[in-house]
C-alpha cells in the first residue's frame, strides 16, 4: 500500500482514513463523559462526541477512582492521575468558556490501562532506540497493511472472526522493524450522531485493549486511537459501501518512510 502521510498527522491518526484530528470545540454545560486528551496545569481537555472541551480543576474538585459494578467503592486521587488516555466522567459548574470541574470520576481499571500505555511508550523508546530514532528523524510514515474488524449493530463486542483478524495483523506487525499500529473506530448512520460517536469510541477502545492484552502488542506501538462516528470523510481511501461495512474498526500497520520492508 502506497499511502504516505506526515508523522505529525499520524500521531493524531494514521489509519484506514486520512483525516485531521478534531479541532478544539467550545465548552458545554452539564455532565461530561469522554477521554482526557491533554492535561496542562490546572486544565484538562476531555474529548467527547468528537468535540474537545477544556475543563478547569480547582482546589475543591473531587477526584475519585471507582470500582465494582455499581461504582460505589471509591477513593480520592491526586490531579496527577488525570492523564492522557483516561476515560472520565466530569461533573461541571459554570458555562460558556469557563467550565470548572466539581467532580471527576474514573474506573481504577481504566487508570491502570492508561498508566500502562504511558509507561509502555517510555519503555519502548528505551528498548528499541534504533527503531524509534529512525522514526523520529523522518517527517513521514507510510501505511503497509490494514484489516477491518466488523461489529454487530449497536455492539462494541469483538467477534471470534475479529479476534482472529487482530491476532493475524498483530503477528504480521511484530515481524516489521519499527512498526506502529493505528486504530480508528466507525459506526453506521443508524441513530443520532452523538450516539454513533460514542459507539465508535467504544469499538476503538475495545480493539486497542484486545491488541494490548491478548495480542502481545506493546503500548508504545499503538498510536492514539481515533473515532469517526458515522461521519463521511473526504479523500477516504476505503469508504464503507454498506452499513455493515461502516460498523468497523480499522487497524493499520504504519512504519517510517525510511524503513525497508522485505
Amino acid at each position: 500500500m502506497k499511502s504516505i502521510i506526515s508523522r505529525k498527522t499520524a500521531l493524531g491518526m494514521l489509519a484506514a482514513v486520512l483525516v485531521a484530528v478534531p479541532g478544539l470545540a467550545s465548552a458545554q454545560d452539564g455532565p461530561l463523559k469522554g477521554m482526557i486528551v491533554s492535561h496542562d496545569g490546572s486544565t484538562i481537555v476531555v474529548r467527547s462526541g468528537g468535540k474537545d472541551t477544556p475543563v478547569v480543576l480547582s482546589e475543591s474538585t473531587k477526584i475519585r477512582g471507582i470500582e465494582g459494578a455499581l461504582g460505589v467503592r471509591g477513593e480520592d486521587h491526586p490531579p496527577s492521575d488525570l492523564i492522557r488516555g483516561l476515560a472520565v466522567e466530569v461533573k461541571t459548574a459554570g458555562g460558556g468558556d469557563a467550565l470548572t470541574a466539581t467532580e471527576v470520576t474514573f474506573k481504577k481499571s481504566d487508570l491502570k490501562t492508561a498508566k500502562q500505555i504511558a509507561a509502555g511508550i517510555a519503555s519502548t523508546e528505551a528498548q528499541v532506540q534504533e527503531n524509534t530514532d529512525r522514526i523520529d528523524n523522518v517527517a513521514e510514515l507510510k501505511a503497509l497493511d490494514r484489516t477491518n474488524v466488523l461489529f454487530a449493530t449497536g455492539s462494541a463486542t469483538i467477534s471470534a472472526k475479529g479476534k482472529q483478524d487482530l491476532q493475524a495483523i498483530a503477528t504480521k506487525a511484530k515481524g516489521i522493524t519499527g512498526y506502529r499500529l493505528a486504530v480508528v473506530g466507525r459506526a453506521d448512520k443508524t441513530g443520532n450522531a452523538a450516539a454513533n460517536q460514542r459507539l465508535s469510541e467504544r469499538r476503538a477502545a475495545a480493539v486497542r485493549d484486545y491488541l494490548l492484552k491478548s495480542c502481545g502488542v506493546m503500548p508504545g506501538r499503538i498510536l492514539a486511537t481515533e473515532s469517526l462516528g458515522s461521519s463521511e470523510i473526504a479523500q477516504d481511501p476505503n469508504p464503507p459501501k454498506t452499513d455493515a461495512e461502516a460498523r468497523r474498526v480499522t487497524v493499520t500497520i504504519a512504519v517510517s518512510k525510511s524503513s525497508r520492508v522485505q
